[in-house]
């Protein structure tokens, strides 16, 4: 009960945030599961569960947005080329233990996805998706439940992050392999905290916003490009050639 004892508070805002946090589970699993569209469910979880908030509660983040240092964006370069490279190294070599590629590729195919899209949706992910994400996980659950002088690790903190990340495995699941899934939700979550960590370090979610973008969301357009574009095994043809073809047509 401990940590929810940050919600016996009078404030009908702070129950309604709260809540909100809880709502991308009911988002996506309208556009994956019941229009089973990727264009549906970016539509619910950004136009419908982000948007809304992020401009009802401007108050929240807008005086939070000073651009980041020279040393902090020589340090966010880095971080795009180690965790880059990181990625695709990793997926080179465990592929097989990270990442379904049949449940991948059917996933996109009944959801609509064509390799026309690829290039668009890989701009729109890298631009649209931290910036919402960003401003309403940071700047509006985190600053409305987690006071300036708690802690991250305060219960209202890690309650934040863990509904930022829990609700990732509503995607994780139809793309990365059975074993991975909890692990991958983990990584969602500790990527969570260093976000938040960096907003307080830095006072701004321009930051963040970035890093989410160029370091996170990249990794993700990495491993999907070699997911969509990567060669395939003759023991996998009879598996991935169809899907590929649906995808291409």
């Amino acid at each position: 009960m401990a940590v929810f004892s940050f919600l016996n508070v009078s404030s009908k805002r702070k129950m309604l945030v709260f809540l909100w946090s809880l709502s991308p589970w009911f988002f996506l699993a309208i556009g994956l599961h019941h229009f089973r569209d990727i264009a549906w469910s970016f539509l619910l979880y950004h136009g419908l569960c982000l948007l809304p908030a992020v401009l009802l509660n401007r108050h929240h983040w807008q005086q939070h947005l000073k651009l980041p240092s020279r040393s902090d964006l020589m340090a966010l370069l880095l971080s795009c080329i180690g965790f880059s490279l990181f990625t695709w190294i990793t997926y080179s070599l465990l592929s097989d233990f990270l990442v379904d590629r049949e449940l991948a590729l059917r996933s996109l195919v009944d959801r609509g996805f064509k390799l026309s899209w690829f290039l668009p949706l890989s701009v729109y992910f890298l631009t649209v998706n931290p910036v919402l994400e960003e401003l309403f996980w940071r700047g509006v659950v985190l600053n409305e439940l987690c006071d300036e002088q708690q802690p991250i690790l305060s219960p209202a903190g890690i309650w934040t992050n863990v509904a930022f990340a829990v609700w990732h495995f509503l995607v994780v699941r139809l793309f990365v392999a059975q074993t991975f899934v909890p692990l991958a939700v983990v990584c969602v979550l500790s990527v969570g905290f260093f976000l938040s960590w960096l907003y307080r370090k830095r006072d701004s979610l321009i930051l963040p916003a970035l890093y989410h973008s160029v370091v996170f969301d990249l990794a993700v357009i990495i491993i999907l490009t070699m997911v969509v574009f990567g060669p395939i095994r003759f023991s996998e043809h009879s598996k991935l050639a169809p899907l590929f073809a649906r995808i291409q047509g």
